[in-house]
């Protein structure tokens, strides 16, 4: 009986071990914009090229490179992965280049900032004067995960994915941006407990001004 109880409750913290581990594997932070910084999680990443789209008012296209994660303790199935980089062809050079150096950290969010005031509420109608982006490149939450949670950087290119630089490097919160006038933009963003705004010239890649608010009521 007692030997019969033993291999019970042996099975049963098997169990739930495997439930554990499952479940982990499967949360929505692991996968969607989050790329673990441990590779050996029991899950092989791989790198994909999307679709390419065309940027309008150019003769570029773009396509996204995202991990496709395959979930070895789920009977290989997989799912989407964060965004690393985008891919750009210049269809009149016809010559291809990356947005990004190398391939580091995670491409949360990219923006077309345009002098349309509507373009917020048709973005795929809009010719974009330049991009911006979100993105993360370390775990500072020490959570193992490189993604929404981290601290984050704001960065810019050209339409055509040109010149791409960061602006600003300690982002908590990205809060938006204005409409271009005269080639300048304001972009909004939260670090700590600081509301900050910044003047960027669209053209030359560079802040003009910042200024800061308190980001709670007093």
């Amino acid at each position: 009986m007692k030997l019969r109880q033993f291999f019970y409750v042996l099975a049963s913290v098997g169990l739930v071990a495997i439930i554990y581990i499952l479940i982990r594997s499967s949360r929505p932070t692991s996968s969607g914009d989050t790329i673990n910084v441990d590779d050996h999680k029991n899950i092989n990443a791989k790198t994909q090229i999307g679709d390419f789209e065309q940027i309008k008012g150019t003769e570029v296209l773009r396509a996204a490179l995202s991990l496709r994660k395959e979930y070895i303790l789920s009977s290989g199935s997989s799912s989407e992965g964060p965004i690393q980089n985008y891919i750009f062809f210049d269809s009149t050079k016809k010559t291809s280049y990356w947005l990004k150096p190398k391939r580091e950290g995670v491409i949360l969010s990219a923006i077309a900032l345009s002098e349309n005031e509507d373009y917020k509420f048709e973005p795929t109608k809009i010719t974009p004067i330049a991009f911006i982006y979100l993105t993360a490149d370390k775990d500072t939450n020490n959570d193992d995960r490189i993604g929404w949670e981290d601290r984050k950087q704001l960065a810019i290119s050209n339409s055509s994915g040109l010149g791409f630089k960061i602006l600003i490097d300690q982002v908590d919160r990205f809060n938006g941006s204005s409409v271009v006038k005269n080639n300048r933009v304001f972009l909004f963003y939260q670090l700590g407990n600081k509301q900050k705004v910044a003047e960027v010239d669209v053209r030359s890649q560079e802040i003009i001004s910042s200024s800061e608010f308190s980001a709670q009521p007093l």
